[in-house]
């Protein structure tokens, strides 16, 4: 009985773990954007505002790729937090407003001649910004929104809500302006409640089970 039991518990467990999979491992969509002709600003003491033009898109499990003509990709940091810009001590910011983080293009495959529509809006969580040896350096690991449903459409992905997290590489010197270099954003879906309270039953299951045998 006891073997059939941790059986049951594994395959409970396995279960959960196919359903995470399908939401927070696979489908992840990699952004990418170039530079050309983008801008940065920054003050110390005030936000930091970006804006990158052309925006690649890659599914991560189908290796589909799109580059999305005038397309453009605005960013604008939470309040300026305090900090030194340096690698030890950078510039720090709190979390942004809602829709603080937008990319506008065209939907694929119609790059040409087509209506420019929000591709993706989301938020920051706190982020950092200092100067290295390749440019400025600006990073957020609390990226949260959503993706434009045509767009998931075209790439066979689902998903309601993504994260993920944000890199761009700044051309100049901060404080200060100057143009963008390239960026990139890997977003994942945000896994459903029903997928993590299953993953947390048949973990439950099976940590009763193990008790009851070392018992």
């Amino acid at each position: 009985m006891l073997k059939r039991g941790l059986l049951l518990a594994a395959v409970v467990l396995g279960l959960s773990l196919l359903g995470l999979s399908g939401t927070a491992f696979a489908d992840s969509i990699d952004v990418l954007a170039s530079g050309h002709g983008g801008t940065w600003s920054f003050t110390v003491g005030s936000p930091l505002t970006v804006t990158a033009l052309r925006v690649e898109f890659e599914d991560e499990t189908t290796l589909k790729f799109t580059s999305i003509s005038s397309s453009t990709e605005t960013v604008k940091s939470g309040a300026f937090l305090g900090g030194a810009g340096t690698a030890a001590n950078p510039w720090m910011f709190g979390p942004s407003t809602a829709n603080s983080f937008t990319i506008v293009g065209c939907l694929p495959p119609g790059n040409t001649g087509c209506s420019t529509v929000t591709l993706f809006s989301g938020q920051m969580g706190d982020s950092t910004l200092f100067n290295g040896t390749g440019g400025v350096l600006y990073d957020s690991s609390d990226i949260t929104g959503t993706i434009n449903p045509a767009l998931l459409a075209y790439f066979g992905t689902s998903g309601t809500s993504f994260e993920g997290i944000l890199d761009f590489t700044l051309i100049g010197k901060a404080p200060g302006k100057g143009k963008t270099g390239s960026g990139d954003l890997l977003l994942s879906p945000v896994p459903e409640p029903g997928s993590m309270m299953l993953l947390g039953s048949g973990l439950i299951g099976l940590a009763g089970l193990l008790r009851r045998k070392r018992s």
